[in-house]
């Protein structure tokens, strides 16, 4: 079951939930401590990868830090962000710094609502 997700009708059909925890505590064999442990560390990097993803000036660093992003979101069942992270992966380059600011402000918003949805699910740290 899909938390956090706030679809409304058909048209947000392609949304992808914020936070899948049954995916995260299927990886974590049902261990609701590991499952809380890997999901704090992921959201500890999160900062880090948000960055190399805003400090991108090249092609290259663009697709690494969207690429990383969207494995990352994928390990702990951040499907809004993989599912983000995978579609500016597939993007090019965006040149124009005015773009490439929205589109940062974007995965800084769906990592926001991570955030919350992840502190409803493992109350405590992060």
């Amino acid at each position: 079951m899909a938390m956090g997700n706030d679809r409304s009708g058909e048209a947000a059909g392609a949304v992808a939930a914020v936070f899948d925890r049954t995916l995260l505590n299927d990886y974590s064999m049902q261990n609701h401590d590991l499952a809380a442990e890997i999901l704090n560390l992921f959201l500890v990097q999160l900062p880090v990868m948000l960055e190399a993803l805003a400090a991108a000036a090249t092609q290259t660093e663009w697709s690494f830090a969207t690429h990383t992003l969207k494995g990352s979101a994928a390990a702990v069942g951040a499907l809004r962000l993989q599912q983000l992270a995978a579609e500016l992966e597939a993007m090019p380059f965006p040149g124009d710094g005015n773009v490439r600011l929205l589109r940062v402000q974007a995965v800084r918003t769906a990592a926001a609502d991570l955030r919350r949805a992840a502190r409803q699910a493992y109350p405590g740290p992060a």
